[in-house]
């Protein structure tokens, strides 16, 4: 149970603690003194998200601190859970728990003095404190949440629990499924890409250095016909033509060599027209040989320059240098066997898609049975709840309904195959109807009181807060309302904030929230009340600020009353009752 709550800067409550004890404790005050904000600290050990417009002005941050006291169950519960965690203790000493909220939104969670998150905390919070507040009433007019209370009272939490894992196992593959046929659709034409360009560089073939040297080639080719040209017009001028140069230097020469022997000057002549006649025909000698070597075949330079032109077009197509194109090839030949084994992988994964639908499919129909077997008796147990609060002649229907076709695997949601909506009449003669179209507010009140009750037997959770779910009711209805919470604290501590003495007069403690002027500012105080206090707390909330004795007898009167109930009951259940 919840033994001790701190409130620091939080809204209106500056620094409020609350000793709490076992069975009713109840909160009252006039509207707007703060009473709720109690609440919305709980709910902050809940996990709920801290905003900033809660820090009260001028402080910093708000401060929310509470000490449980746990039972043999409730440290069953928890103690596996923190020592997943890591967090020792909440045995003997009782289990901490705090939050901060700062100003600027941002906080701190902690556990047993340990830091950790906001998640682990919803995890630790949710097992020791259940909140029921009058905004609840609008989770009965969402037909979703009809499900989470019949599986609630069923005890299919722990299987939807596990349905919901297989769910999503499923929904992952199909959505893998898709992935890879869309992958593979687009691998149909990226894989005949890469065949083409794996047949145009096998074909091509580029050999290391080539494109170099094709370079070269071809500018020798293109320059050489021009010297081959010349080489073959030098040698025929030298030797070849008719009136080669050779020929007439020897006709030259013999005719100098005729009068060699009678003049010097001709011997000398005839010496250097030798000399000139042989440097002739070594310069014809080397023309023909350079012509001869800058013989190319037909069309080879036209070949060359062909060659070249494919070879640079793949080195732009591909980027970097030819001879990186080996190292690339091996990797497009790679994804292309790849690509082509996608259908292998793509049956792979839709055999497990319907292994994933059959196993969803197979525990969607066992939730379909429990639920329609656990519908009847839910329905009986809140209609005799109902009637304990003055709804006599109510009847209730919890109706399950597959969400497509006759078999329960022919549609699957998130948390099955069924769909579950509460229909209800409150008037004898009147046809069942939609819950979230008949029910009043205070029908509303008393159905969610009603399912609480039934699903308190079977919740793990200490301590139940009840924030003003009497509203809309009075008279017997409210004694009726007191009576039931009363029943649920002798199973869990209650904690029940209320306007309406005929509720009041059942606590065991009763704390008067205040609201206060100190140094300009508003504050609120919070003070457990003795038995005087109580009934003069019970007589205001019967006539009003001004306090009368009629009021105040009529006070007692409840407080004898609610006394006297307390009593039979604890009789009917073979145990004595203990009132302040």
């Amino acid at each position: 149970m919840l033994s001790y709550l701190h409130i620091r800067g939080l809204a209106l409550l500056d620094d409020v603690a609350l000793e709490l004890g076992r069975g009713m404790n109840v909160l009252t005050g006039e509207t707007g003194a703060g009473k709720s904000i109690i609440v919305d600290a709980l709910a902050l050990l809940r996990g709920a998200r801290g905003r900033s417009e809660l820090v009260r002005q001028g402080a910093e941050s708000a401060r929310v601190e509470a000490q449980f006291e746990l039972d043999g169950p409730a440290q069953g519960r928890v103690a596996p859970m923190l020592c997943e965690l890591g967090i020792e203790g909440g045995a003997g000493e009782g289990l901490v728990l705090e939050r901060v909220v700062g100003r600027s939104g941002r906080g701190r969670s902690v556990v047993q003095s340990i830091l950790t998150t906001q998640g682990v905390l919803e995890r630790v919070g949710e097992q020791l404190i259940d909140i029921c507040s009058q905004h609840e009433h609008h989770s009965l007019t969402h037909v979703a949440r009809h499900l989470d209370l019949l599986d609630a009272f069923a005890g299919l939490d722990a299987e939807a629990l596990r349905y919901g894992v297989g769910y999503q196992k499923w929904q992952a593959a199909l959505a893998a499924e898709a992935d890879l046929r869309r992958r593979a659709a687009e691998g149909a034409a990226r894989a005949e890409f890469l065949r083409y360009q794996i047949e145009e560089i096998e074909r091509l073939d580029p050999q290391p250095g080539e494109l170099a040297g094709l370079r070269a080639r071809v500018t020798l080719l293109r320059d050489g016909q021009r010297w081959a040209a010349f080489a073959r017009q030098a040698h025929d001028a030298l030797y070849e033509a008719d009136d080669a140069i050779a020929g007439r230097l020897a006709a030259l020469l013999d005719e100098a060599r005729r009068g060699a022997e009678s003049s010097a000057l001709l011997a000398e002549i005839q010496e250097q027209l030798a000399a000139a006649q042989m440097a002739c025909e070594e310069a014809a000698s080397a023309a023909s040989r350079f012509a001869n070597e800058l013989s190319f075949e037909p069309g080879e330079l036209e070949l060359a320059e062909e060659r070249a032109h494919e070879l640079e077009g793949l080195r732009r197509k591909h980027g970097g240098e030819l001879d990186e194109l080996q190292g690339k090839l091996l990797a497009m030949r790679v994804e292309l066997g790849e690509l082509e084994n996608a259908d292998f992988h793509l049956a792979a994964l839709a055999e497990r898609v319907r292994e994933l639908h059959a196993s969803c499919a197979a525990q969607a129909e066992k939730l379909h049975v429990r639920r329609v077997e656990a519908a009847t008796g839910l329905a009986r147990a809140v209609e005799a709840e109902l009637a304990a609060l003055h709804i006599p002649r109510a009847r209730l229907e919890a109706r399950v309904e597959l969400l497509a076709g006759e078999q329960a695997s022919q549609q699957l949601g998130p948390r099955g195959a069924d769909r579950v909506e509460f229909l209800f009449t409150a008037n004898p003669g009147e046809p069942l109807a939609p819950l979230t179209k008949v029910a009043s507010g205070g029908e509303l009140s008393r159905v969610l009181l009603a399912v609480k009750g039934v699903l308190a037997t079977g919740d793990h959770v200490t301590t139940y807060v009840f924030d003003e779910v009497d509203a809309g009711v009075g008279g017997a209805v409210a004694e009726a309302i007191g009576r039931r919470l009363y029943a649920a604290s002798q199973r869990r501590q209650v904690l029940c904030i209320t306007h309406l003495p005929q509720i009041a007069a059942f606590a065991d403690a009763h704390f008067r929230v205040e609201k206060h002027t100190k140094d300009g500012r508003t504050i609120t105080r919070v003070v457990r009340l003795d038995e005087a206090a109580r009934v003069e707390e019970i007589a205001r909330m019967l006539g009003g600020s001004r306090v009368s004795g009629t009021a105040r007898e009529h006070a007692s009167q409840l407080v004898a009353e609610a006394h006297r109930a307390a009593r039979k009951a604890g009789a009917k259940k073979g145990r004595a009752v203990v009132r302040p």
